[in-house]
């Protein structure tokens, strides 16, 4: 089979319509992507496994068996790649005017679009079959236009954070479920009937407790506290609670600074009224949340305080979020002593 410019065009509108689709999955649209390619490459392996011929373990020789088939068969040259062993890594270059997928791969950034190199993911399946090993990947492009890719052993869980086991929408394992703004608008607005001197301490109490064992999952199979706060704020992004933006984060310190754009519990207010009797900062959920996610990533206990609220003024809402003093007061001296 020769491929011809039609059919390598074909291919590339194929790639970007599959990364513009997967980009509107509310969970995981990367992870999926990612498996997406690697499952294409796994059934070629299936179909002709008999003429590959892997006669060697090693990574480099294991990629350049794939290569020379796909080289038979007409879809590429295996002489525009150039394989090497680095440590546990494998490295890969090829020129992207040499690559197949050269168009998907200038057009995706342009229409802001994820950018997964199809040829790594073939190895990363070649890879996974010959070692059993599953493996990871970084790209880069130099000014000349050629593409350095890598290839490691993979140190992330096997399971995504989000899943679906047939009916069951599960995050961190747990069942999960989504509910329409309303419901919550509703319960918000139960609170405060049957109880407006709690609503506070309800809503932080609520975030604190629900988050605690999210955190915690999810720090089980991400231990870097900063890629897992990254992963869980995504988490907040996804479920559609708000767009949520890491301004600051010392780890040393334990403090951060958190920025929510376009907040649910502002749009509640915007739509049904204040939760308050006097206008204040709202997002007591949120506060809950935060500390809850700080104080399992930072093994020491965190308060989260917002600082200013969209629903009050300004664009966003932000939040504070810093160690709790080990004393919240001094004892007051009497007699001049301290008791």
């Amino acid at each position: 089979m020769k491929i011809g410019e039609f059919s390598r065009k074909l291919i590339n509108f194929m790639q970007l319509s599959m990364c513009k689709t997967m980009k509107q999955l509310p969970f995981s649209s990367g992870h999926w992507l990612e498996q997406f390619m690697i499952s294409t490459a796994q059934y070629v392996l299936e179909e002709h496994l008999d003429e590959i011929k892997f006669d060697s373990k090693n990574p480099v020789q294991a990629c350049l068996a794939f290569l020379y088939f796909m080289d038979r068969e007409g879809f590429l040259k295996a002489g525009d790649y150039r394989l090497e062993d680095s440590g546990d890594s494998l490295l890969v270059q090829v020129e992207r005017n040499n690559c197949v997928y050269r168009d998907y791969c200038l057009r995706a950034p342009i229409e802001g679009l994820p950018l997964y190199c199809a040829r790594l993911s073939s190895f990363q399946a070649v890879l996974r079959h010959v070692t059993g090993t599953d493996y990871s990947t970084s790209l880069e492009t130099d000014e000349s236009g050629v593409c350095h890719g890598r290839l490691f052993p993979s140190t992330r869980p096997t399971e995504e954070i989000v899943t679906r086991e047939e009916h069951i929408l599960k995050v961190a394992g747990r069942r999960a479920i989504l509910l329409p703004q309303e419901t919550y608008s509703s319960l918000f607005m139960s609170i405060k009937e049957h109880a407006p001197h709690a609503i506070k301490h309800v809503l932080y109490d609520a975030g604190y407790r629900s988050a605690l064992s999210l955190a915690g999952r999810t720090k089980t199979f991400y231990p870097d506290p900063e890629e897992c706060l990254q992963l869980l704020l995504e988490v907040i992004k996804n479920d559609g609670l708000g767009n949520v933006e890491l301004v600051s984060f010392n780890l040393t310190r334990g403090r951060a600074r958190i920025r929510c754009y376009d907040s649910f519990q502002v749009s509640v207010e915007n739509e049904y009224g204040s939760l308050y009797r006097s206008p204040q900062v709202t997002c007591d959920l949120f506060r809950g949340i935060f500390a809850a996610y700080f104080s399992v990533l930072l093994e020491q206990e965190i308060i989260c305080e917002e600082m200013r609220c969209q629903a009050v003024e300004g664009d966003y809402c932000e939040f504070l979020i810093m160690p709790l003093p080990k004393k919240l007061w001094e004892e007051e001296p009497r007699d001049g002593k301290n008791l």
